[in-house]
């Protein structure tokens, strides 16, 4: 190994007269050297492989710094620095390996590139087979929507409790999120003390909302209503209930959702495809707008949400839902609705 040492010693001397593609030629293959022989190597062997890595790191190109990256990510054995080196790269194909991977990146490290590096690093650090709280809350601090579900389906991602709130806040406007969040036990808890409360639990009862077979028992203490009878639902909640409003409650409370759609769709002279693809992906936009060109009643419209919710949908927070609904003006939904639809959205 001194022999070994000595002759790296020469080499890291000899780099300055390299050109560029020589020196990622060395650097290639001194990292596939490393792979093989880390497990040999005494401790200030090692150290002369960081010094020949920090002096090629600057001097290299991309392709073969993630080459390094790449070989030396899992290694436990391999140099500290030149793992930090290599995490800080603003590149993240040269970043992503070893933040992914490495042991060596300690928790000050992870904070350090949770707060200054780009929303890629930040995917990463996602990926890592655990992470601490304190880390967790910086990623989030800063996370879109593709971060947080990255970050919330790491089964070895811990959060605190105000990392479980904000995902939980957001969960309640995401529906990708919220498939995720529910089936973590730690963080489907947070749903329960959110705003939206596990979508029920200590929010108030909306006007017109009629309980759905499907819904989760109430919580000692909940005021819900009581179940309406079937012929209740197909008559509608009171007088003079308008005809496209009579048709679709009666399909809806046959189960019939997919003729409701399409017959939602049809009213609007829309394909269906656009208005099925709010149904089931948008909590508070694109349906919303789509009923209230029609325009539907705020009933109707909430028989509709309580669908999405047995359809397996994320429920969206009601209250919100209905103010939405109600400040939207028909003929501005109805602009709204043909722009949401205007690609290949209208019957041919």
């Amino acid at each position: 190994m001194t022999e070994s040492s000595a002759v790296m010693g020469e080499l890291k001397v000899s780099l300055a007269a390299a050109g560029e593609g020589r020196r990622d030629d060395i650097l290639v293959k001194i990292a596939d050297l490393f792979e093989g022989v880390s497990h040999l190597l005494d401790e200030g062997s090692v150290d002369t492989f960081g010094l020949i890595f920090v002096s090629l790191i600057p001097v290299c190109s991309e392709q073969a710094k993630a080459h390094l990256s790449d070989a030396i990510a899992p290694n436990p054995r391999a140099p500290g620095v030149v793992i930090r080196h290599l995490a800080f790269d603003d590149s993240i194909l040269v970043a992503r390996p070893v933040i992914r991977l490495s042991p060596l990146l300690l928790d000050e490290h992870l904070l350090a590139l949770a707060t200054v590096k780009s929303p890629a690093h930040l995917l990463a650090m996602c990926e890592r087979a655990s992470l601490a709280s304190r880390v967790t809350d910086v990623i989030l601090s800063r996370a879109n929507g593709e971060i947080m579900v990255a970050l919330a389906a790491n089964a070895g991602a811990r959060f605190s409790e105000r990392g479980r709130m904000k995902l939980a806040e957001a969960a309640l406007d995401d529906g990708g999120l919220y498939d995720v969040v529910v089936k973590r036990e730690d963080l489907a808890n947070g749903l329960e003390a959110g705003d939206g409360a596990g979508l029920w639990q200590g929010q108030p009862t909306p006007a017109g909302f009629i309980p759905s077979a499907h819904m989760p028992a109430a919580h000692e203490g909940d005021e819900w209503p009581a179940p309406q009878p079937a012929d209740a639902l197909r008559a509608g909640s009171g007088p003079q209930v308008p005809e496209t409003d009579r048709m679709l409650r009666e399909l809806l409370a046959e189960d019939k959702i997919d003729a409701a759609i399409g017959a939602l769709a049809h009213k609007l002279g829309f394909n269906v495809q656009p208005v099925a693809k709010a149904f089931s992906l948008d909590i508070h936009g694109g349906f919303l707008t789509y009923a209230r060109a029609v325009p539907l009643t705020w009933d109707t419209t909430l028989r509709f949400l309580m669908k999405r919710y047995a359809a397996g949908h994320v429920t969206p927070r009601l209250e919100r839902s209905q103010a939405d609904f109600q400040r939207l003006a028909v003929d501005d939904a109805r602009r709204v609705a043909s722009l949401l639809a205007e690609h290949g959205s209208r019957p041919t």
